[in-house]
């Protein structure tokens, strides 16, 4: 598979004025589908709020972020390794799987291009031999018209997203009070949002699949990544060659393919899938539709291109869960699991409570009856919620039975969503308390009370006095 995809990444490939023809197909029907359900998830996410919050927001500046409902802060750092462990674990096990799924199927700069700008272009120019002509042609009246209005709809289109993506980081009602003052007040939203259209329209609109082809390092990941067993868009050569057309000697049979070449027509990057497995095809199945199509009206089997594996094209058994393959699907479920019990595990309230640092116990007093002692402490509050949250420490009849007294002047106390107080706790019990040891364990209780809910907290920490 290595060699391969060395051998043969130099071939074909993208020019600047490529124009792929439009295809149909069982691939194309569902690519369509994924596309445009994908497009409306982007658009829309900004736009839906859950607990009076977008669904996502990364709030850079206040260190505040968003995840459906559930609020993280900046020290939520190991929620963000758990993230992007995940997903890249995830992208190297679908990759030795199946390939360059992800480029064909899923990847923004694909969507953008064949769900989008490419449908704006045949919609204004025609189809692929249209937009070829009207490229060869001098700059007439309709020409001039044409680029006009295309490239207007890709400034527009590329402001929307433009836009759409600065509001996962401010909140869509925030941009749009934003977008609809003066741009004095905030330039610096400006600036972004503006530079951002205009990579937008540079890449979407002209720089095209070469993104694909120039940048992107995944496509020369492939020969690491995979192997002989991975399944790849591929052609048959054993069913296919040789082509009907080509010179061959008297009495030797065709294969199924007539050299039509509109496997090559239909491609985005311009490659020839009959050379083999190539570092610039995405996988986006277009030349599997397009052959099959062929082989219907030469009334030949479907599936001269398909999904295999180079040891399927072999007539060799493709072994899919290797060594290889069931550790990155290993290492993906333990980032995903790690993910789930960061998040189920994470408290509302994060409570730390620590002995203050001067002497361990304070004697207060002294009698024959009683020793009176006091322990000092600093009781951190953090209000991770999205909610303000009211907090105090819950004073039992308990306590009075055993003679622990409570002293915190500052609770009751409000947090806002994201924000820590710090308070200092005074806990005064007779030596009695402690009986014949010199320390006792104490549940220290604290009530947080919030729109949407009301908890307890109890945290174990240690009163100490004389021997």
């Amino acid at each position: 598979m290595a060699d391969s995809i060395h051998k043969l990444s130099g071939e074909g490939g993208l020019c600047i004025n490529h124009y792929p023809m439009a295809v149909h197909g069982f691939f194309r029907r569902y690519r369509t589908i994924s596309q445009w359900l994908l497009i409306a998830i982007f658009f829309l996410l900004p736009c839906i709020k859950i607990n009076g919050l977008p669904a996502i927001l990364i709030n850079l500046p206040d260190r505040r972020f968003t995840f459906f409902g559930l609020s993280f802060w900046s020290h939520d750092t190991p929620l963000l390794f758990f993230i992007i462990a995940g997903f890249s674990l995830g992208l190297l096990f679908i990759t030795s799987v199946w390939g360059r799924v992800w480029c064909g199927w899923a990847c923004p700069q694909t969507i953008g291009i064949d769900g989008i700008f490419r449908w704006i272009e045949t919609l204004v120019e025609g189809n692929y031999i249209a937009r070829k002509k009207l490229q060869a042609a001098p700059f007439d009246k309709e020409k001039i018209v044409k680029k006009a209005i295309k490239w207007s709809l890709f400034f527009f289109i590329s402001a929307l997203v433009s836009h759409t993506f600065y509001a996962y980081f401010t909140g869509a009602g925030i941009l749009a009070s934003m977008a609809l003052s003066s741009p004095s007040e905030n330039l610096t939203t400006f600036y972004i949002v503006n530079a951002t259209t205009l990579i937008i329209l540079f890449n979407f609109g002209w720089f095209k699949e070469q993104l694909c082809t120039i940048i992107c390092p995944y496509g020369r990941l492939q020969s690491v990544l995979m192997d002989e067993d991975s399944l790849v868009v591929a052609y048959d050569e054993n069913r296919g060659e040789p082509r009907k057309g080509k010179k061959r000697s008297s009495g030797e049979e065709t294969g199924d393919c007539i050299d039509c070449y509109k496997c090559v027509v239909v491609c985005p990057t311009g490659i020839d899938i009959r050379r083999g497995i190539q570092m610039e095809c995405i996988a986006c199945t277009s030349c599997i539709d397009a052959c099959d199509e062929v082989m219907r009206i030469t009334k030949k089997p479907e599936g001269l291109i398909r999904y295999e594996s180079e040891n399927g094209l072999k007539g060799e058994k493709t072994i899919f869960w290797k060594m290889k393959t069931s550790i990155y699907f290993g290492l993906t479920l333990l980032s995903f699991l790690g993910l789930f019990l960061y998040v189920i595990n994470r408290s509302e309230l994060d409570i730390t409570v620590l002995r203050a640092h001067e002497n361990p116990y304070q004697v207060l007093s002294t009698s024959e009856e009683e020793t009176l002692i006091a322990n000092h402490f600093t009781l951190n509050l953090k209000n991770q919620s999205s909610q303000e949250m009211e907090v105090d420490i819950i004073r039992t009849g308990e306590m009075e039975n055993s003679e622990i007294e409570i002293i915190a002047s500052t609770l009751p106390g409000i947090i806002p969503p994201g924000e820590a107080i710090k308070n200092h706790v005074f806990i005064k019990f007779s030596k009695s308390v402690l009986g014949k040891k010199r320390s006792r364990y104490f549940k220290l209780q604290i009530i947080a009370k919030s729109e949407s809910i009301t908890k307890k907290y109890i945290k174990e920490i240690s009163l100490v006095g004389p021997i």
